[in-house]
């Protein structure tokens, strides 16, 4: 995975029309400014045509994520996704979001690991597989 920076400049000059009340022909045009609180990385996660361990079963599936920041060379969980039951199609709604705080470099790396969630009452997990 590859982190890419965006543009330098922390305004942008994107313009939106506002109607006026009096004459909906008029346009008006405000600009938005980026703010300070804007993510620095933010993706949504979909899984395609996974393989259920069992014939016949429903897979259950979770996705973690996990973050190896290249100064301590550690695995920290950061984040997981809901569980998306029965499909061997995931799409998750729950995305992951790294704040514009959060430390993380082009030489960070981000381990998702996908499992298949046996008995969600006992939190039992199988790996179904890694990335």
């Amino acid at each position: 995975m590859e982190i890419k920076e965006e543009g330098a400049s922390e305004e942008g000059q994107h313009f939106l029309p506002t109607a006026q009340a009096s004459d909906p022909g008029d346009c008006q045009f405000t600009s938005i400014q980026k703010t300070p609180n804007e993510p620095q990385l933010e993706f949504i996660l979909a899984c395609k045509d996974l393989v259920a361990p069992v014939r016949d079963r429903k897979l259950n599936t979770l996705v973690q994520i996990s973050v190896i920041h290249p100064v301590e060379q550690s695995l920290t969980r950061y984040s997981s996704t809901e569980i998306v039951e029965g499909t061997r199609d995931p799409l998750f709604l729950t995305g992951v979001t790294f704040p514009s705080e959060y430390p993380i470099y082009e030489e960070t790396k981000i381990k998702l690991t996908v499992y298949d969630v046996k008995d969600k009452s006992h939190d039992t997990i199988a790996n179904s597989s890694r990335m």
